[in-house]
């Protein structure tokens, strides 16, 4: 009796093990998501079954060559994930005479250099290491050292004005005195092939935190903003301003929020801005704070850039941040 039991059971378990099969080698499961797609200048949204990348970029007939790469705003796919496809393109590496050409998808200088071998520990590329990846360009790869240095630094306090209408425009009433922090800066000072290239932040640890400068001021509470609309703002920061690329930092192009770094995405000390909160900029525009970074404290504020040459012509300027309603 127990024998005729033993085909349908180990043909039962035959088929589950067949099923999980077909399904690591597709992909796909049953519970859909929504993501959104951009490749080639064309972003869709599409429901998908897909489990990862590969498979949704196979499911939409993305053709994908050897050096072409994508990524994703979240570690897996998941609803609301965004995916953006980036195109290999030729470039020339050189390194002490010899040269190479190769295809890559990388977005920085530095990581072409680690991509084809050139650890970041032993190597550095010439000049701007975040410097966007161009069709055709030369990248120039030297020997690096680095020495590291300890130091102790200001952190200048932020000043934070509430519109009132109860004192005359111009008037200012003072609620609290601003007090300066300070943070430790740990930073290498690199050099390639000898000769001394710049310095990199490796870490900056708050020693003790600022204090903002709080006010009343006898002002209007709109500000007139570029697109030539009227917004009510609660507050208003007198700040520290500089500016970065979307592939700064980890060179993913990701924010701190798990948003596509872009032109109106702002880095700011969340004890100062929270995340997520809309800031109007003079000179900038209407912006989103949405990003941190280890040297962004106090009364600092990194605006997102979209080239090289605009981040180097805006430089490091004060700037007033108006913080929306």
């Amino acid at each position: 009796m127990n024998k005729r039991l033993y085909g349908p059971i180990t043909r039962m378990y035959v088929t589950i093990i067949a099923l999980l099969v077909i399904v690591s080698m597709t992909g796909f499961i049953d519970r859909g998501r929504t993501v959104t797609i951009e490749a080639d200048g064309t972003t869709q949204t599409v429901y998908t079954h897909a489990v990862n990348g590969d498979a949704l970029v196979r499911e939409c007939n993305i053709p994908m060559g050897p050096y072409d790469e994508f990524i994703m705003t979240t570690a897996k796919l998941e609803d609301g994930t965004q995916i953006k496809v980036f195109r290999a393109v030729p470039v020339t590496l050189t390194y002490h005479g010899q040269t190479q050409k190769v295809e890559t998808a990388k977005q920085t200088v530095q990581d072409v250099a680690e991509q084809y071998g050139y650890n970041k520990d032993k190597y550095r590329a010439y000049g701007d290491i975040k410097a966007p990846v161009v069709k055709d360009m030369t990248i120039k790869i030297g020997n690096v050292s680095r020495k590291t240095i300890t130091e102790d630094d200001v952190v200048q306090y932020a000043i934070e004005s509430i519109p009132d209408d109860t004192l005359g425009q111009g008037e200012e009433k003072i609620l609290q005195e601003g007090q300066n922090g300070r943070k430790r800066v740990t930073m290498d000072m690199i050099s390639i092939d000898g000769q001394l290239a710049g310095k990199e932040i490796v870490n900056s640890e708050l020693i003790s935190e600022m204090q903002p400068l709080i006010r009343h001021v006898g002002t209007k509470e709109t500000v007139e903003i570029n697109t030539g609309s009227i917004s009510k703002y609660k507050a208003v920061y007198t700040m520290v301003a500089t500016a970065y690329l979307p592939t700064d930092g980890n060179g993913e192009c990701i924010t701190k929020m798990g948003t596509w770094a872009r032109r109106g995405e702002i880095a700011v000390d969340p004890n100062v801005i929270p995340l997520g909160t809309v800031v109007y900029i003079p000179g900038y525009g209407v912006a989103t704070a949405e990003d941190t970074g280890s040297d962004i404290l106090g009364n600092r504020v990194d605006l997102c850039m979209e080239n090289y040459n605009e981040c180097m012509a805006f430089g490091r300027r004060t700037v007033l941040v108006y913080i929306l309603d």
